[in-house]
């Protein structure tokens, strides 16, 4: 697609030879020799790819219509021609917002060059703001998906600490209930949405790589650094650095990175230069933090320091009938990504799921939903297509499966838990949690007030 281009210029001789270069080179070119003309031209037909103007004009000159513009668009290219005794004024206008500017008398070489790269630059701008944008949306608060109390808790908490661009997040929970993704809706709901989100698991560094990987490295800092090497905290200056499995960090590295966050102020492995990075840290644990520091493994002070607030994200097996919720969001996705049209979820199917503990958490679903649409021939997921591995902690038990412990059973502790189970994970839908226990529901309702659970 050609790229369009206004020319804004009073002298025809500049203009006649502007037209035959860009002729040439395959551009869209219109012509004005009046800025008004071209303020009219843009509020009719809209925004060029770029713009070329003269700055001294008898109309108006160059830097009230670049005022003008800016009004108009804050990101439309604008390249500057001007005389070469008027380079002051050329100064001028990149300090109003000028992409670039070019000397008269024009070198052909200089003005193609300049044209293109400036087009580039526009490109390649338009393009990183639109990923912004698709990840802004991707990542909106409703991506962490469930209607449970908790869940939505856990949401308004997320929006509420992604307005602090400064304040330190600590993300808890088990594997697989989506800490990673926490961690980027708060950074893409965030004022520092347009800058980067740099993430580590420090879990899968090796120690004695974790601080270079952290801090970077200067040339000759050891052996084999060739070259400096930037760390991810200064990757991540402006945006979001997420540290996952932050309990893992050796503790020479852990004091280190609680100086940084003391001071934002940090330097590379053999370096002397002291660098200001201005970053949001998230962290992340599976593990007891607090065990860590009782153990002397992980430091109180960084403990502290990290943990200003914090969110703590259930396990799917808390979530009751949210397991269905999200079950039915990667049926939809893998809808689109093996081109099938499964419609839902049996009912029988549902059970099967309700009834599994989950120890993969949303992870684990996931994964679940993935392999059975994967084989699935139905117009929906059956029972039959939902394979759950026992070992992985927490299927449903087969019959005969159960065994009395040695030291015996309290049969109406167990009975009484076990409605509380049925009731927590379908969100006390007693119609839901009956059918869970294959139950009738006014059998469910007498046990509930047996046990003084209604």
């Amino acid at each position: 697609m050609k790229a369009t281009l206004f020319i804004v210029e009073d002298d025809v001789n500049s203009i006649e030879l502007m037209k035959e270069i860009f002729a040439e080179q395959g551009y869209d070119l219109r012509c004005f020799s009046s800025p008004l003309a071209a303020l009219d031209a843009l509020s009719r037909e809209g925004l060029p790819d770029l713009i070329l103007t003269d700055l001294m004009m008898p109309e108006m000159d160059g830097i009230e219509l670049l005022t003008r513009l800016r009004q108009i668009s804050s990101q439309l290219p604008v390249i500057v021609m001007t005389a070469y005794g008027s380079i002051e004024t050329a100064v001028e206008a990149l300090k109003k917002g000028a992409s670039d500017y070019i000397t008269k008398p024009l070198s052909f070489e200089e003005l193609m060059l300049t044209v293109s790269t400036t087009l580039e630059l526009s490109h390649l701008r338009r393009r990183l703001e639109g990923l912004s944008l698709d990840k802004r949306r991707r990542f909106k608060p409703a991506a962490l998906t469930g209607e449970h109390e908790l869940m939505k808790k856990v949401r308004d908490q997320l929006v509420k600490v992604a307005q602090a661009e400064t304040t330190c997040v600590l993300l808890r929970g088990e594997s697989g209930t989506g800490k990673n993704l926490a961690a980027r809706i708060i950074h893409y709901n965030s004022p520092l949405a347009r800058g980067p989100f740099v993430e580590l698991n420090c879990a899968a560094v090796p120690a004695n790589l974790l601080e270079s990987e952290l801090f970077g490295y200067s040339k000759g800092a050891f052996t084999g650094a060739v070259s400096d090497k930037q760390g991810i905290i200064e990757q991540a200056d402006g945006g979001t650095l997420f540290l996952d499995e932050i309990g893992e960090m050796p503790l020479e590295i852990q004091s280190k990175m609680l100086n940084f966050l003391e001071s934002r102020q940090m330097r590379r492995l053999g370096g002397l230069k002291v660098r200001e990075v201005n970053t949001r840290l998230i962290t992340a644990s599976n593990h007891d933090l607090e065990a860590a520091v009782d153990g002397g493994s992980f430091r109180r002070d960084l403990f502290f320091r990290i943990n200003v607030v914090h969110c703590q994200l259930p396990p799917l097996r808390e979530l009751g009938l949210d397991v269905l919720i999200i079950a039915g969001k990667f049926v939809d996705e893998f809808n689109r990504q093996f081109n099938k049209h499964v419609g839902g979820i049996s009912p029988q199917a549902e059970q099967v799921l309700l009834a599994h503990d989950w120890p993969g958490n949303v992870r684990e679903l996931r994964n679940v939903v993935e392999r059975a649409m994967l084989f699935c021939v139905g117009k929906r997921l059956e029972a039959e297509d939902i394979q759950l591995s026992a070992k992985a902690g927490g299927g449903k038990s087969l019959p005969g499966e159960f065994r009395i412990p040695a030291e015996g059973l309290d049969w109406q502790e167990h009975e009484r838990a076990v409605l509380s189970q049925a009731l927590a994970r379908c969100g006390n839908n007693r119609t839901k949690a009956a059918r869970l226990l294959s139950m009738s529901r006014d059998t469910f309702i007498y046990r509930l007030k047996k046990f003084g659970l209604d």
